[in-house]
């Protein structure tokens, strides 16, 4: 049930998460590809998630969640719903043993509509484990939508890059 459980956290991220890129989370990655006044609302709230993800604070990175949010992380069910993404992101960040969740951006296409976008990126988990923390890489695609002049995560899909985390220090 764990290894499984480990690629299930890969990203959230949000990471889904979805976490932001500080030091020793990855290679930097260059702004926006998108630019200019429109995105920048889009821009800020990508942030604001991925720091929420990234201090592991679950309230705070589920209010940037679609009340409608869906979650398709590879080799787990489908979670649905704002209050189930909660939930998730509580068990991730506590009894899952999350030491480190950071997302990178690498992309971000915004509909001409100005209401509909899609973010992609790569991330990075370390999970506290038996025997020493587990790191696994992976990717995800996140869909933000705008609900009321406001950009919410409504998607996000997200797959580990190996058939399982690796063993980044061990425990004396």
């Amino acid at each position: 049930m764990f290894p499984s459980m480990i690629r299930t956290v890969a990203v959230l991220t949000a990471a889904a998460a979805l976490g932001c890129a500080g030091p020793g989370s990855g290679p930097a990655v260059a702004p926006y590809p998108a630019a200019g006044a429109a995105s920048d609302a889009l821009h800020a709230r990508s942030a604001g998630l991925q720091q929420a993800e990234a201090a592991l604070d679950a309230d705070r990175a589920l209010a940037f969640w679609a009340e409608d949010g869906v979650i398709q992380a590879g080799g787990s069910p489908q979670v649905n719903g704002r209050a189930a993404i909660g939930a998730l992101y509580r068990l991730y960040f506590t009894s899952l043993g999350v030491r480190e969740l950071a997302g990178t951006p690498a992309g971000l296409t915004m509909a001409q509509s100005g209401d509909l976008a899609y973010e992609t990126g790569v991330n990075r988990i370390v999970l506290r484990a038996n025997g020493g923390d587990l790191l696994d890489m992976g990717k995800y695609l996140l869909v933000w939508r705008k609900i009321d002049g406001q950009w919410y995560a409504a998607a996000l899909s997200f797959t580990s890059d190996a058939a399982a985390p690796r063993l980044i220090a061990a425990t004396p």
